[in-house]
């Protein structure tokens, strides 16, 4: 159901078709089982910044320095930027949410043409919906030989780039918007983890150097070139 309206979407929108309304409008879905929308491996960022055409360079830079679903993506309009701030309405929550500008997504807004009132346009100039943006960002990552990643996914990294950074769950929901704190303590608890994790190897890494003997324990491979 979700495939025939995004499909239908991206034929009125990008193709410039003149159909009906969408026939899905109004239908009930079907339970689906929710599959996790996975971060973007920092190289596949890389690649696509790289290979895809520049409206979805801007969409992908959008998404990874506010953190917002693709339904506010599409949603953000020009006259939400003034230089420093970018606002915008979240869908899901209703909750107006002023994000300051990154320095490297402020540079990409000031130096893109502005032929909509929408920040984000299709290949004809016209405004995107949640699901068109989706379609277009699948099928450039499909013709890059990529799949099992989503526009949605870089809601993630977006959250993880703070978490790392050091933002506490509070600084990070007051950018992703997030509601409740208990999705935005996942990725706080990844960075704590993995600083324990790094503070503990260094410790041992020291141990082991000030005791030979202890590497010849733990180290089978230490032990039988002694």
């Amino acid at each position: 159901m979700s495939l025939i309206s995004a499909l239908w979407n991206f034929a009125v929108e990008q193709l410039g078709l003149e159909l009906d309304a969408d026939p899905t409008h109004g239908v009930p879905r079907v339970h689906e089982v929710k599959h996790e929308h996975e971060p973007w491996p920092p190289e596949l960022i890389e690649r696509f910044l790289h290979e895809a055409r520049p409206s979805l360079r801007w969409a992908v830079k959008l998404a990874l320095y506010t953190g917002q679903r693709r339904s506010d993506l599409v949603k953000m309009r020009w006259s939400h930027f003034d230089g420093d701030f970018i606002e915008v309405r979240q869908h899901k929550t209703g909750a107006l949410v002023s994000i300051p500008c990154h320095k490297e997504l402020r540079a990409e807004l000031e130096s893109m043409p502005r032929v909509a009132d929408t920040i984000l346009v299709g290949e004809r100039g016209a405004a995107l919906t949640g699901s068109s943006l989706s379609v277009m960002v699948r099928r450039q990552l499909r013709e890059m030989g990529v799949d099992g990643y989503a526009i949605h996914g870089l809601r993630k990294n977006a959250a993880v780039a703070l978490a790392d950074a050091g933002c506490s769950p509070m600084e990070i929901a007051a950018i992703t918007g997030h509601k409740t704190l208990g999705m935005v303590q996942h990725y706080s608890k990844r960075r704590d983890q993995r600083l324990h994790a790094r503070s503990a190897q260094e410790r041992n890494e020291i141990i082991t150097v000030a005791n030979p003997l202890i590497t010849k324990i733990i180290c089978p491979a230490a032990r039988n070139r002694a």
